[in-house]
């Protein structure tokens, strides 16, 4: 009898919702694992689908372009939020 884990991974295709992603998948367990966490230490283990979608978006969300709200000085007379016209 084994004292540790050891992993059978296999490469899968998971679907949720429309979303197909590749992913790798313990055979005995039945977990997934995140291929951008890695294998080893850092290594982050899902038990559904769901969650693993959910977290590989969590990976996506991180390197989106950070939008910054930026407001425009008018000239004199202008009130804010007005439209500008056109000629």
């Amino acid at each position: 009898m084994a004292l540790q884990w050891e992993p059978q991974w296999e490469e899968v295709v998971v679907e949720y919702r429309g979303i197909r992603l590749k992913a790798l998948r313990d055979r005995v367990t039945g977990v997934y694992a995140c291929p951008i966490c890695g294998l080893g230490e850092r290594a982050t283990y899902l038990f559904t689908v769901k969650d693993y979608v959910f977290h590989i978006y969590s990976h996506a969300r991180r390197f989106e372009a950070q939008r910054i709200a930026v407001e425009r000085a008018g000239e004199e007379g202008e009130e804010e939020g007005e439209p500008e016209e056109e000629e």
